[in-house]
């Protein structure tokens, strides 16, 4: 219904160019393009599709874009949404459709049960497994699609990237790399070092965080805008410990630009361990139009672009 409807919206838009002029049509176009990003034209060709898969007892519903100009074997991008959002909501804010169709990759985009995913330390429904969901889905179009299995990866926002660091430690046989966003791993009582992961192989981790991040904060602790029961380890202890996992060197390599910092760590199996903090940037998709205003810190990182570099630069550990 939604790709419909937005069809219906460009015919109606092409129509009124006969008697507004091109001149015109180009420029309400481009004005619904910064409100809806990448996905309206997209949407609009057709390559936008939801599927659904059979889970449990549940039927479990997620977005798919696929390029025109697919490869023959193309990488797959699991994109996760926050908590109370959806997969068209974070296919919006992150824009992700144009990196994949950049790459000529897939781009998906799930549906999280209730009000979002089971990730470590918090939120958890009886019954759902979103890990098997996401498996799942990465087989399904393994399928269907010919997926390079050495090019899986995830993202996602806030409890999007809780759930991708989980996805990290119990499927690191089916992904390649994770990049939270805003995200972090701990146990219930907000320590890294307590979460039960043992990944069977490296998995790169590119980790981006606002410093003045209030929802999950940087240095660790309680949220400081939303009341619940949840505690969250210091960015710094997540990645101690995901370079301990992936057998890092100790010595990083710092670049800064502007509001950006972004440190990095060689690990084993031409794996990377990698943090891009920017500061004064809050609980935020760095870059993503309307949710970040032009003048902000925010909007210096191009965080879709950055994360699609560096799965791009990071296949598998050991498939290089």
């Amino acid at each position: 219904m939604m790709a419909q409807s937005r069809r219906g919206l460009l015919r109606t838009l092409l129509t009124l160019g006969a008697s507004l002029g091109l001149a015109t049509i180009v420029l309400v176009a481009s004005g619904l393009g910064i409100i809806d990003g990448p996905t309206l034209w997209r949407q609009a060709t057709g390559h936008v599709k939801v599927e659904s898969l059979q889970e449990g007892n549940q039927s479990r519903d997620f977005r798919v874009f696929r390029p025109a100009s697919a490869l023959k074997h193309p990488g797959l991008v699991i994109v996760l949404h926050g908590a109370d959002a959806s997969g068209l909501q974070i296919e919006r804010q992150s824009g992700f459709d144009a990196q994949a169709d950049r790459l000529g990759w897939i781009a998906v985009y799930p549906e999280g049960y209730a009000d979002g995913w089971n990730p470590f330390g918090c939120c958890h429904h009886p019954g759902v497994d979103d890990v098997a969901f996401i498996a799942d889905i990465i087989d399904k179009l393994t399928e269907t699609d010919g997926i390079d299995a050495t090019r899986v990866f995830v993202t996602g926002i806030s409890r999007g990237g809780m759930m991708a660091y989980r996805l990290a430690c119990e499927l690191s046989s089916k992904l390649a790399a994770i990049a939270p966003v805003a995200g972090n791993m701990a146990d219930a009582g907000g320590n890294a070092n307590n979460v039960d992961c043992r990944p069977d192989r490296p998995v790169s981790v590119l980790a981006i965080h606002g410093s003045d991040d209030p929802e999950i904060p940087i240095g660790g602790g309680r949220s400081r805008v939303v009341v619940e029961e949840v505690s969250y380890a210091p960015l710094t202890d997540v990645i101690a410990w995901w370079r301990q996992l992936d057998g890092c060197a100790s010595y990083s390599a710092v670049a800064l630009d502007g509001f950006v910092t972004r440190t990095t760590w060689a690990c084993s199996q031409h794996s990377e361990v990698a943090t891009v903090v920017v500061s004064g940037a809050g609980h935020t998709w760095p870059g993503a139009p309307i949710a970040n205003p032009p003048w902000g810190p925010a909007a210096t990182l191009d965080a879709s672009r950055t994360i699609a570099d560096f799965f791009a630069a990071h296949p598998q550990a050991g498939a290089q």
